[in-house]
């Protein structure tokens, strides 16, 4: 045995067991009050992480609300806001396949109306934008909310490892 260790054992044989204790007591407080504190940050990390959590999905329920409302401007803000909650870190796969659920309806609306691989998409309100006529592929008007829509799903598609469909990604850029 080392010195040290000789020294222990030799001082708890020669001394009282109250002596030894009063000793180690302070040692053992330490010990307790470093598993407290560890405790403690464990707990403020997931009652913060758990608030954050909570707050996201507000905004979501928010956001889902009005992407159902018959105005569409206020689909399209909602639509816009879903974009931007799933592209936040608090949206787990399970959340990203719900938010991609939500935009299934509007781009099954559009693809309905010949939104397809061969379709150019024109802004519905853009009384500006020329159509081409000499073009040969079918020219669909959309609405913000339909191109909101779009980009959902290209960022739950990304989130979730998928191949968004490339007519989706197409509408997803007109502006």
């Amino acid at each position: 045995m080392s010195g040290l260790a000789e020294g222990l054992v030799g001082a708890t044989v020669d001394e009282s067991w109250y002596v030894v204790v009063a000793t180690i007591g302070p040692l053992v407080a330490a010990f307790g009050a470093i598993g407290a504190l560890i405790v403690g940050i464990l707990t403020v990390r997931q009652r913060t992480g758990a608030d954050s959590r909570a707050q996201w999905w507000a905004r979501v329920q928010w956001a889902v609300d009005l992407s159902f409302s018959p105005e569409e401007s206020k689909r399209a803000v909602g639509f816009d806001a879903l974009v931007l909650l799933a592209s936040s870190p608090l949206a787990g796969p399970d959340d990203e396949a719900f938010l991609a659920g939500l935009s299934l309806d509007v781009l099954d609306a559009a693809a309905e109306r010949g939104a397809g691989d061969d379709a150019d998409f024109v802004p519905a309100a853009d009384d500006l934008t020329p159509v081409r006529p000499s073009t040969a592929r079918p020219v669909v008007p959309v609405s913000r909310s339909e191109v909101a829509a779009a980009r959902l799903r290209v960022v739950t598609d990304r989130g979730r490892g998928r191949t968004t469909p490339s007519w989706i990604a197409r509408l997803a850029q007109t502006g």
